[in-house]
């Protein structure tokens, strides 16, 4: 008795490819959020730096914006160095699972 199957081998490497590109489009979703969150931060710093310079120099002595700007910039600062810490504790418990 001779039986033959169709190959699945085809059909296989249809979902390989789509699950890859699915992951591609995962990761870069994710880099261009972590990019974003970064040039705000970076922006948020700049703000706060631009006002320390105007309070300086100027005569306009705006204490209450420089002050607000600069605990905004420490406010995003510690939120995205938690954020860093939160991603590399989940990458380390990743890296520990056996498969």
């Amino acid at each position: 008795m001779n039986i033959n199957l169709p190959s699945v081998g085809p059909a296989l490497q249809g979902l390989k490819t789509e699950a890859e590109s699915q992951k591609q489009s995962v990761e870069s979703g994710f880099s261009r959020t972590f990019e974003k969150l970064l040039q705000d931060v970076n922006q948020q710093q700049l703000n706060a730096e631009a006002k320390q310079v105007e309070f300086l120099v100027t005569d306009n002595k705006d204490i209450h914006g420089t002050m607000l700007a600069l605990e905004k910039a420490d406010l995003s600062m510690r939120l995205m160095l938690q954020i860093r810490n939160k991603l590399v504790s989940a990458y380390e418990e990743v890296m520990r699972m056996q498969v």
